[in-house]
């Protein structure tokens, strides 16, 4: 019970840490681009 209580918490970590980086690395590879090339354009 414990164990199985621990290896939760990490993997919920383990996704939250995951998820959040990943969304990091999404919006500055979306954003940069999409700025960048508006700023070109105008």
């Amino acid at each position: 019970m414990f164990h199985t209580v621990i290896r939760h918490g990490f993997w919920i970590d383990f996704l939250y840490f995951t998820r959040a980086k990943f969304a990091d690395l999404a919006a500055n590879g979306i954003r940069m681009p999409f700025f960048s090339n508006f700023i070109a354009k105008q």
